[in-house]
């Protein structure tokens, strides 16, 4: 696997790879494309596998190899422009009306299930109620030789993931992102690469305007479906996931439901939720994220964990990850992106005129709305007291370490512990300086069961320096059991114990035993002389 290959298209290019083999009649090796990924991913991938086996298990003799020169119907094959799990894409000659056309074509193996028939069949009907230059036109949709096919418009430039993963980001300027994408006239006026950014991504609000008001959800908003012309404006492309406006989420029995890094929290549930035109709206929002930060909000090791992040977590503020991002722009994205949709902007209308403005410097209805840094903790006080599942990590770090990370409100039914990791940290399991959980570990520690450096406070409590809680142990500790060098509570041992019940060299309470011991019964005045020594202060 290349370093800089996402897994998503790893994964799309390994079923692709597996369900065209097994179609053309050459049984895979399951075990060598499982090598391919870590141990990690490789239950899952090896479930999928499993399923497309089953499902080609009486599939013919594949279909005629793809090769450039092949006669596809009325279409010469040039070259193949890219690949994914669903569909390869050809550049091709139209040799009819004399023009270059996208040939995407559905996998012949997939062409066996009809939920993919349904969805490369949902694309054209979506596009083709659609006219706008910022949508890509679809010319021809038919079958051929075995293959499904959709004739599309043909898109010379790259789409915005590459031209993003080709920026450098220390020169974070206008011309950077136009020598990137290739195209010397983009973002025609815009000064710096914020406002190049936002005058494209408006292009493709604009284009999402016309596609809600005609009823139809993208649902699959993210970079490399947005691809640039020549002159480098922004076309919208793959609608293969576009349904009515209101239709239920797809679920993972069902349908694919979108690239899990730019789904909104209402795909992320994975239930048969309501999922409206704000979805697209939080998706580009992620889109306009990352191209400002160069990462993207929301990340984990597996797709699940990625949907807990996106369900469970505020994103952090574009302007603690980009110092050279605006507020107008930070505003912006925490709009766009907020949990809750009823508080992001209501239509992608709405959205296009905020991106308009900042690609003209001009204040924002977000910034209007957000009131600054008030506002945004705020945001987050309220969030964190809803009762529900919530989380914060900050991207600032110090020693590898997040300056805070904070895990609050239910666990879900067989969730594992949520562990926190920071200077300051809050969770089931917390790790670090100053540490609040269930178990906690760090400098000083405060919980059920709690092991600190200096100090420590809980149920159980055990630290080096100063130790509370219900049984303590610690160089000065105090509670219903206590156990020190200095030793203060109900049970106390220690060299030093002070308690109801006291056993130490020098020890006082009702019951003490020691070497030196004042109680009830027994008064050595060596004993408060060392006391007096110790705590100077107390009037002993």
């Amino acid at each position: 696997m290349k370093s800089d290959e996402r897994l998503d298209d790893l994964l799309d290019r390994i079923v692709g790879e597996y369900s065209d083999a097994l179609a053309a009649g050459r049984p895979p090796d399951r075990t060598a494309f499982l090598a391919r990924v870590g141990p990690t991913v490789r239950p899952g991938l090896e479930r999928c596998l499993k399923m497309i086996e089953a499902g080609l298990a009486s599939v013919p003799p594949g279909p005629m190899p793809l090769t450039p020169g092949k006669t596809f119907g009325r279409y010469e094959l040039k070259r193949e422009l890219g690949r994914g799990g669903m569909a390869v894409v050809w550049l091709a000659h139209d040799t009819e009306l004399e023009r270059a056309v996208a040939l995407k074509i559905l996998r012949p193996g997939l062409a066996m299930d009809g939920r993919h028939l349904d969805r490369f069949r949902r694309e054209a009907l979506a596009v083709a109620k659609l006219r706008h230059p910022h949508i890509v036109q679809i010319y021809d949709v038919g079958e051929e030789r075995g293959y499904s096919y959709l004739a599309m418009e043909f898109i010379e430039g790259p789409s915005l993931a590459t031209v993003l993963g080709a920026v450098e980001k220390k020169r974070y300027s206008a011309d950077e992102l136009r020598r990137a994408a290739g195209a010397p006239h983009m973002a025609p006026g815009a000064a710096d690469f914020e406002q190049a950014v936002s005058m494209l991504l408006a292009q493709v609000a604009d284009a999402l305007s016309t596609a809600h008001e005609k009823g139809l959800v993208h649902r699959d908003i993210k970079p490399s479906n947005v691809l640039l012309r020549s002159d480098g404006s922004a076309v919208v492309a793959d609608f293969g996931l576009a349904m009515s406006d209101g239709d239920p989420a797809l679920s993972m029995s069902g349908d694919t439901l979108g690239t899990p890094y730019y789904m909104s929290p209402e795909q992320a549930r994975l239930s048969e939720v309501q999922v409206d035109h704000r979805t697209d709206v939080y998706s580009l929002g992620v889109t306009l994220f990352e191209a400002l930060a160069g990462t993207r909000p929301f990340d984990g090791e597996n797709i699940l964990e990625v949907f807990e992040a996106i369900k469970t977590r505020l994103p952090a503020s574009l302007s603690s990850i980009e110092k050279r991002a605006s507020k107008q722009a930070a505003a912006v994205v925490r709009m766009a992106m907020a949990h809750d949709r009823e508080q992001r902007y209501p239509t992608a209308a709405a959205f296009k005129e905020d991106l308009q403005a900042l690609a003209e410097g001009r204040a924002t209805r977000a910034w209007k709305q957000h009131g600054g840094r008030l506002r945004s903790a705020w945001t987050e006080m309220r969030w964190m007291s809803s009762g529900q599942p919530y989380e914060y990590k900050s991207r600032t770090k110090v020693l590898g370490l997040p300056l805070v990370h904070v895990h609050l409100g239910p666990r879900r039914r067989g969730q594992k512990m949520r562990v926190a990791k920071g200077w300051i940290a809050v969770g089931d399991l917390a790790y670090g300086g100053i540490t609040v959980g269930g178990i906690s570990v760090g400098l000083f520690a405060h919980g059920g069961v709690s092991l600190g450096l200096l100090s420590s406070f809980g149920g159980l409590a055990v630290a080096l320096g100063w130790a509370a809680g219900g049984c303590a142990l610690g160089g000065i500790s105090m509670g219903g059991v206590s156990i020190g060098y200095l030793a203060f509570g109900g049970v106390a041992l220690g060299h030093a114990a002070l308690g109801g019940i006291a056993r130490g060299k020098y020890a006082m309470g009702g019951d003490a035993q020691g070497e030196f011991v004042i109680s009830d019964r027994r008064q050595d005045v060596t004993v408060e002389e060392w006391w007096a020594g110790a705590f100077p202060f107390l009037d002993l």
